[in-house]
């Protein structure tokens, strides 16, 4: 190490040493940053910025041997060799590539081989420029200082690209000062091991020639690795900037340029870390009330044109420690930061009152509200996915009590509606996997007693909850969307388990409102009966009047097709709604299904029997068979078959079961019926 010294500080101009270093440490910064466009690139790209890096990292060692070798002072006349000094300069570059290439590599280690080859090209370089170096003199070597340079130069080269690989806070600037250091070391600790005996005193070059040649190589050597430098800058910027516009593009609405989900999911977890100052925060979901209207009046581009005026409204009345989101279609989100109630009340009177205005469009002009709901951290929630949730329930029930103030999340009246939407998601579910299952409630014709049919009626085993019954999974079917589906299964199971029965007994399906007015129902009921070979005239289908009301004319249309393919239809419920009389003169049903509810009144009221009598006087006039729904008891047997009805549903003949009733118990039992004399039928 003090021969090292003496050698810098007695051998050297240091001028010319200071230049050399200056040289050695701006070309290594530039190394570093080629290396990292290296590492950023794939490819026939990765392999350019390779080329591009070897090249400024081996001009910059050459140019730093060559500075320093002139600052180097002897006595001995000095001649350069140009081939050997050209040659040593491709020697560099052409082992920098490798190493470079390798140093870049995924492997663990990479950076540290191809380190280890970079400084072995160092070495080559010095000893090849060293060969180029004529001296009239004898030179002799120190073996040891000659491996401890080439040693240094591996060792140093390896120690910093394996730092430059690693993820070290100022890997950078450390990277960058080994660099140096394995080019000076090398340079200086090879120039001790040299011994020069001279021949003949003369005059080298001058001093003046030596400064003027050496400052000459510097600017060639700054202005080739400065382009590179500046190349792999640009780069980075452009890449940099593509980046941030990526990341934009990818966290906001490219509509309303908004936050979206997946940002403002971060803002509200970020908000949870780092509070700046505010004690209390909300979370606050709205959609629009009257959106759907702009829609479907003035088409798709009006309601993108009317998001986008909305957005900017939003986005202009926010305060300090707001944020608005746009989650999706209609759905806006918003998060308050603040230390009062007022100011929460202040964020929501404004947020009501940008919906609230009238938007005025060249085409058009549109009035919209919001339903608002609001849950308020640490008390609702202590994350971003459950202060959402408890927002959006909240906002839900705004919605379906039609209020335009906003509503606060509160736990005894939004669970309902929590646990409704779990059970559409199950029922999404358990429609995926086949999950439902069918039983069959017998029907028997009065007063033979002979089945003449069964009802089909779906039935859910929950994994979770067991037994849920229809009354609660139907609604929200209907609700949801998810009720064709569901009717499409159970008409489909309904027709292959039938066409198995020993029996030719016909099979009765309800048909939902929304089932009837699907387009492709016909096409359903056909796949239906073809797929299970069931004949067209053992399948009966039944609806309700409501289902015809909505839209009478396709819905008749429905019908008429249904029923031209020698397929049963049947009024279900007849007697619970407004327009019976004109849904029977309209078409001509199969059966009439008298509702329930006036069997369950017959022994006790005398309007409920005057009823049933007029319904079953109509029927027979109408040509339209009537069936009597819910008898449960042998009295309401016996009084139903006076008045003329012609067969029977309910938990007397048979309750809903897998499995299909015996034919004689149901015959024994229809035909069984006690004496009603008229005054017990009406007490």
């Amino acid at each position: 190490m003090i021969a090292v010294a003496l050698c810098i500080f007695t051998q050297h101009d240091l001028r010319l040493v200071a230049l050399a270093l200056l040289i050695c440490l701006i070309g290594s910064a530039a190394t570093v940053q080629l290396f990292s466009r290296v590492r950023a690139s794939s490819g026939y790209r990765r392999f350019g910025w390779v080329v591009l890096g070897a090249v400024g990292a081996g001009t910059m060692v050459w140019a730093t041997h060559f500075v320093a070798m002139m600052a180097f002072r002897t006595t001995a006349p000095v001649v350069l060799d140009p081939i050997l000094t050209l040659l040593s300069l491709l020697a560099v570059i052409g082992l920098a590539i490798p190493g470079l290439a390798i140093a870049a590599g995924r492997r663990r280690g990479a950076g540290a081989c191809g380190g280890a080859l970079i400084g072995l090209g160092i070495s080559v370089m010095h000893y090849v420029g060293m060969a180029a170096y004529r001296v009239d003199g004898i030179v002799t070597w120190n073996w040891h200082y000659v491996v401890a340079s080439i040693l240094l130069s591996s060792g140093l080269s390896a120690l910093a690209f394996h730092v430059l690989t690693g993820r070290g806070r100022w890997r950078t600037a450390e990277g960058m000062g080994l660099l140096s250091l394995a080019v000076a070391a090398l340079h200086f600790t090879g120039m001790t091991a040299m011994r020069i005996s001279v021949l003949q005193f003369g005059q080298g070059l001058s001093d003046v020639t030596m400064v003027a040649l050496a400052t000459t190589t510097t600017v060639a050597t700054l202005i080739i690795v400065g382009c590179a430098a500046i190349s792999a800058l640009i780069d980075g910027h452009t890449q940099s900037e593509t980046y941030r516009r990526l990341r934009h593009m990818a966290m906001h609405d490219s509509l309303t340029d908004l936050p979206n989900r997946i940002s403002f999911i971060e803002e509200i977890e970020k908000r949870f870390l780092i509070r700046g100052g505010y004690p209390c925060m909300a979370v606050v979901m709205m959609d629009l009330s009257r959106f759907k209207v702009v829609n479907d009046t003035y088409g798709h581009q009006a309601g993108d044109q009317l998001l986008a005026a909305l957005s900017a409204r939003l986005s202009a009345m926010l305060k300090p420690g707001e944020c608005v989101a746009r989650l999706g279609g209609d759905e806006f989100s918003a998060v308050i930061s603040y230390h009062r109630p007022e100011e929460l009340a202040d964020f929501l009177s404004r947020l009501t009152a940008a919906c609230d205005a009238p938007f005025l469009f060249e085409r058009f002009t549109a009035s919209i509200g919001g339903n608002v709901g609001v849950a308020i951290a640490n008390r609702d929630g202590f994350d971003a996915d459950a202060l959402l949730a408890k927002a959006d329930l909240a906002m839900y029930r705004a919605k379906s009590a039609h209020s335009r103030q906003p509503c606060f999340y509160d736990a005894q009246m939004d669970d309902a509606i929590r646990q409704g939407r779990e059970l559409v998601a199950d029922l999404r579910t358990a429609l995926d996997e086949n999950a439902f299952e069918l039983h069959y409630q017998v029907q028997a014709a009065i007063p033979s007693g002979e089945i003449c049919g069964y009802e089909a009626l779906i039935r859910w085993n929950h994994p979770m909850r067991g037994m849920v019954p229809p009354s609660e999974f139907i609604p929200l079917a209907e609700k949801s969307g998810d009720i064709v589906p569901l009717s499409i299964w159970i008409l489909r199971q309904a027709c292959f388990e039938a066409a198995r029965w020993a029996n030719s007994h016909s099979v009765s399906v309800n048909l939902s409102p929304m089932h009837l007015a699907d387009p492709r129902l016909i096409e359903t009921v056909h796949s239906a009966l073809e797929d299970s070979g069931l004949p067209p005239e053992r399948l009966s289908l039944e609806l309700t009047e409501s289902a015809i009301i909505h839209d009478r004319h396709f819905a008749l249309g429905q019908l008429r097709a249904l029923k031209a393919m020698g397929i049963a239809i049947a009024l279900d419920d007849f007697g619970v709604g407004y327009s019976s009389l004109d849904v029977l003169r309209s078409f001509p049903f199969d059966r009439i299904k008298l509702d329930a509810s006036f069997v369950s009144e017959i022994e006790r009221d005398e309007q409920a029997v005057s009823i049933l009598r007029s319904v079953a006087a109509l029927g027979a006039t109408l040509n339209m068979p009537v069936l009597a729904e819910g008898i449960e008891e042998p009295a309401q047997l016996a009084i139903v078959a006076r008045e003329g009805c012609t067969a029977i549903q309910g938990y007397l003949i048979g309750r809903p079961s897998r499995l299909l009733a015996d034919a004689d118990q149901v015959r024994r039992i229809a035909t069984r019926r006690p004496q009603i004399v008229e005054s017990e039928a009406v007490a």
